[in-house]
């Protein structure tokens, strides 16, 4: 077995597979808006709200306050394909309680195989 260096030969020898992480900066407004588009290469992410406005997810539907997972100002949160299944791959959509709230948001997106490149 080869020496094992990094995260992504590791990926590389136990999986044959490489990724990409693909950062955004953004801001999401009172009107709900696509975050992410779905994207079954998509193995998990990471989202931190940025903003002093709350933000709200959901997954393939616009979200609202009472509808979608709250995210306030300050936090984050991250999905993992092997915890969480398919809904990382999921489109998702966002919506903020303020308009103009900054995000940051991570994408983890799988390489290799048959599967196409982002």
């Amino acid at each position: 077995m080869a020496r094992i260096s990094t995260l992504r030969e590791l990926l590389r020898e136990e999986h044959g597979v490489d990724t990409v992480e693909v950062e955004t900066s953004a801001q999401a407004g009172v009107a709900a808006s696509t975050l992410m588009r779905q994207n079954g290469n998509r193995i998990g992410w990471v989202l931190a709200n940025l903003s002093a406005s709350n933000l709200y997810l959901r997954p393939n539907r616009a979200p609202s306050a009472t509808v979608g997972i709250p995210l306030a100002p300050g936090e984050w949160r991250s999905m993992i394909y092997h915890e969480d299944f398919s809904l990382p791959g999921l489109e998702w959509q966002i919506i903020a309680s303020g308009a103009a709230a900054d995000y940051y948001l991570l994408e983890l997106i799988l390489l290799g195989g048959d599967r196409p490149t982002p």
